[in-house]
């Protein structure tokens, strides 16, 4: 006979042959629906609560209050008045005021009483809940008859209370007084005597209909509260049973992971001692490419400086021959005397000083600075301008240096002043094929937020869009292949960044130059801010 398997061993082997992330889905879910059936039940018992407070409290609490208002209004308003026009402590006339008044707060608290009796006191939630057996409530007796009854016969005790009193006031306006008390003695008294009996009938009758609302209502609570803690028992039961089912398997996993562990700690202790070589390697070769690239820098600044150097030489150099010849006209003509030759020697010995000044100053541009210096911005930038001002003169292209604050660095003044060489270069060769447009280069020189800012701003038609956040990056050109090598702007990146300490970054912006009242909407924008050496400034 085979034998049946235990459900539970069975849900277990099942619970065992899932993946861990199953098994914590599994106890996630279990929580889940937990928590909801919990609190499924916790809010229709609130609501339950408070509906039977509201039922109790509007249907008929606010009744009683209404029914013993009414039997103070009778009580003090109307017998007491009545008695106090019989011992003669108030007028007739008086006391019909009060009456009449009081008539009016009788009939408005018992419409309001009548009103309160419209609310509807079943609820679906108690309907749903004792359909499916989940609560068990005592149903009250049917009252609705006998106050249907007491009711009609309060209204009628009303009427007939308000006609008597209406004849007593009538007798009393004929001065038929002894015929108005006696019609108070024998009618009325008896009459509001007998509604105050009625309209305490009421009452009770409706405080025990609020008995049974309360009943219900711990009914309700009971019943909900069972299910709350059986809901709360077995959610706890299986997320612990599927959480000791996990922390098995965690164990287990951790024991392989503990051995897959110490294996690949080896392996990665091998692999980091080639590594750190590998890395040394790498950095070396860094460094190399660096320093490569930066001499490639230098040399196309050196090939740009050459062509200024022959640009600047050329007109002394056409002076100096023109005074050769000028030798020669005056010998040919016998009119080559003492004087002639002093006034063109001397003119001679200053073209030789002015092209030995330019030597001097382009061998300053490439003499590479070794140790940190103090040095002026608005000085470097100055000279950076006259070493290529006539070249860029001779293509139109007008620079304009505005220095609002000067200030001073510590860094490398030769090195900055190549980079303003770079973004010189640069704004020339957009501004280049601009053929249709007046071309400016404009440097503007301020102190902003405690540090130095130099903006390089011309109207060569602004950076391509797509290519803003590339524009550093080492080899990158928006040039001819022939034009540029795409080092210059990463070599002054850095220069500026890594030995000057400072940030670099590009923009399009509006600018209105300082020579022209036109605004040109598109124009390059290089920023570079460095610190301010304060000691110094």
């Amino acid at each position: 006979m085979k034998k049946i398997k235990n459900p539970f061993k069975k849900l277990m082997e099942i619970v065992d042959k899932m993946t861990i992330a199953k098994k914590t889905s599994l106890l996630f879910l279990n929580m889940v629906v937990g928590m909801l059936f919990i609190g499924s039940f916790a809010h229709m018992s609130l609501n339950r609560i408070k509906g039977d407070f509201d039922i109790l409290y509007e249907k008929r609490m606010i009744p009683v209050i209404k029914l013993e208002k009414l039997k103070d209004i009778y009580t003090v308003n109307i017998l007491d008045t009545l008695r106090d026009i019989e011992s003669k402590h108030i007028s007739v006339e008086d006391g019909e005021y009060i009456i009449v008044l009081a008539n009016e707060l009788v009939r408005r608290d018992w419409s309001e009483y009548k009103t309160s009796l419209s609310i509807d006191e079943t609820d679906w939630l108690v309907d749903i809940a004792q359909s499916l057996g989940l609560i068990s409530i005592k149903q009250a007796p049917k009252t609705n008859s006998l106050e249907d009854d007491m009711i009609f016969a309060i209204e009628n005790k009303i009427m007939q209370i308000n006609s008597i009193l209406v004849e007593i006031f009538n007798q009393f306006d004929k001065n038929q007084t002894k015929e108005a008390f006696k019609r108070l003695q024998e009618d009325l008294y008896p009459s509001i005597n007998s509604i105050n009996i009625h309209l305490t009938q009421l009452i009770s009758l409706n405080l025990e209909a609020a008995s049974s609302g309360k009943q219900r209502t711990e009914a309700v609570y009971d019943s909900t509260f069972d299910w709350i803690v059986a809901a709360t028992v077995g959610t706890i039961s299986v997320a612990a049973l599927l959480a000791t089912v996990i922390l098995r398997n965690i164990r287990l996993l951790h024991g392989e992971l503990a051995r897959m562990v110490n294996i690949k700690t080896k392996e990665l202790q091998e692999l980091n001692s080639a590594l750190e070589e590998k890395i040394s390697r790498e950095v070396e070769q860094s460094r190399q490419k660096d320093q490569i690239m930066f001499r490639q820098s230098r040399l196309a600044a050196m090939g740009e400086m050459v062509g200024n150097i022959a640009h600047q030489w050329r007109q002394p150099l056409n002076a100096m021959v023109l005074i050769i010849q000028s030798f020669q006209m005056k010998n040919m003509v016998g009119k080559l005397d003492d004087e002639f030759i002093d006034s063109q020697v001397e003119e001679g010995i200053k073209l030789g000083a002015s092209m030995s000044r330019t030597i001097d100053d382009f061998r300053n541009f490439f003499k590479p600075n070794k140790i940190e210096e103090n040095f002026s911005v608005k000085n470097v930038i100055e000279e950076s301008i006259d070493l290529v001002c006539n070249f860029y003169e001779k293509i139109d292209i007008k620079i304009d240096l505005i220095c609002k604050d000067d200030f001073v660095v510590l860094g490398y003044p030769n090195e900055f002043s190549q980079v303003m060489m770079n973004l010189l270069s640069n704004s020339k060769d957009a501004l280049k094929n601009r053929e249709d447009q007046k071309r400016y280069i404009e440097i503007l020189v301020k102190i902003e937020d405690n540090k130095g800012k130099i903006s390089v701003i011309d109207n060569g038609g602004g950076v391509p869009v797509e290519v803003v956040d590339r524009i550093f990056e080492p080899y990158f050109t928006t040039k001819h292949q022939s034009s540029g090598t795409g080092i210059g702007l990463y070599m002054s990146k850095e220069i500026i960044e890594k030995q000057m300490h400072g940030k670099i970054e590009v923009e399009n912006i509006s600018h209105k130059f300082s020579k022209e009242d036109e605004i040109y909407k598109r124009c390059a924008c290089i920023n570079i801010v460095m610190p301010i050496n304060e000691e110094e400034g």
